[in-house]
Parts: C-alpha cells; structure tokens; sequence
C-alpha cells in the first residue's frame, strides 16, 4: 500500500474547481449554489475516500512486477512440504483487503453523517445498499448493552415500556451483519409519576 497524499489533494482540487465552473456555466449564465453544493460534496467525498484508503493507482506493468503471479510447484510434486509464497500473499492480500473496506465504510459513514445534500445522502444510501452496509435503527426494541449505545432515558409510560428504547438517536450501521456502529438510544427507564 502507498500513501500518496499528492493524488487525491490535486483530484479534489481539480474536482472542485470543475464543480465551480459547472454552477457558473451549465445553470444558463448564473452562479447556483446548489449546483456547487452537490457537484462539491461528491468530490469531496471521492477525495475523502481515496485519502482514506490510502492508494494510488499503478500502470499495469508496474503492478504486475510488484504483484508476480502465485507459486506454482513443479510437475509430479506432491502437496505436502513449505507453505506457497503465493498462499501467504493471498492470505495478506485477503487481511488488506478487509482492513481497506472498513476503512471506506467508516469514511462513507462519516461522511452520510455530515451530508447536508439530500442527492448525496440518498446516493450513499444507495451505495450502502449494494454492497451489504445497511442501518440500524433500534426503537422498540429491547436495550442491549452489547448492541446498543445509552445515549438518554426518558421515564416509562407503564411497567411493559422499562427497558425498551423510545427513539434512536443516531442510527447505526453493519457491514455484513458485523456492528459497524451501535446506534445511540434514547431508553424508557422508571416510569413516570401521573396525577
């Protein structure tokens, strides 16, 4: 893995300055705002993610020199004995692998958390959809510590309430049915005193 800062800092200037002339010359003479907005968000996010992970791309003779194909053992050689190169590089590719895409799941989350653009929001809902990150919203629902973040209580409105969550506060996430993020939750305690 290479962290090149360089790639994506020019990529998101480069980005912006389009998303500027955009909103100057496609909205028919004016400056819009809005065009700005959300041609700028979905730069910065692609920045913010490529900054996350970290990569730059390789020409393709470059990273086939860095990346040789897999051992191969000779003819009429039986299985038992070292460990393939190949395999141990599979294994670490695989572990990079897992590592990159929490890293872009926890970046896409922080950022749907700051959207303030309902097509960007809506386009990472999209996204979160197609590749197994879906939300958690847990009210009425039984409190877990283990799944769920206490972020408040209010009092219960009878004995069957105790326990339960009454609203979520911010929404959680899984990738793959793994917490992500445990929502934080509003949680009925005690219940009130009526007249």
């Amino acid at each position: 893995m290479t962290n090149r800062l360089g790639g994506p800092l020019v990529g998101a200037l480069v980005g912006l300055a389009a998303a500027a002339l955009g909103a100057v010359f496609l909205t028919g003479g004016g400056f819009d705002a809005r065009v700005l907005a959300i041609a700028a968000g979905s730069v910065l996010v692609t920045a913010a993610v490529a900054f996350a992970a970290g990569r730059s791309i390789a020409a393709p003779a470059k990273a086939a020199a860095l990346n040789p194909p897999p051992f191969a053992p000779p003819a009429g050689t039986g299985a038992s004995g070292a460990i393939p190169v190949g395999q141990l590089a599979d294994s670490a590719r695989a572990a990079q692998n897992t590592t990159d895409r929490t890293v872009l799941v926890e970046t896409c989350i922080w950022m749907r958390d700051r959207a303030t653009s309902p097509a960007l929001a809506q386009h990472l809902d999209g996204a979160f959809a197609k590749v197994g990150v879906n939300p958690v919203d847990a009210t009425g629902q039984r409190f877990d510590p283990a799944v769920h973040e206490a972020g408040s209580t209010v009092a219960a409105r009878g004995p069957a309430d105790e326990g339960i969550i009454a609203r979520t506060e911010q929404i959680g996430y899984t990738d793959r049915g793994r917490i992500v993020r445990h929502p934080i939750v509003t949680v009925y305690r005690g219940q009130g005193v009526r007249a």
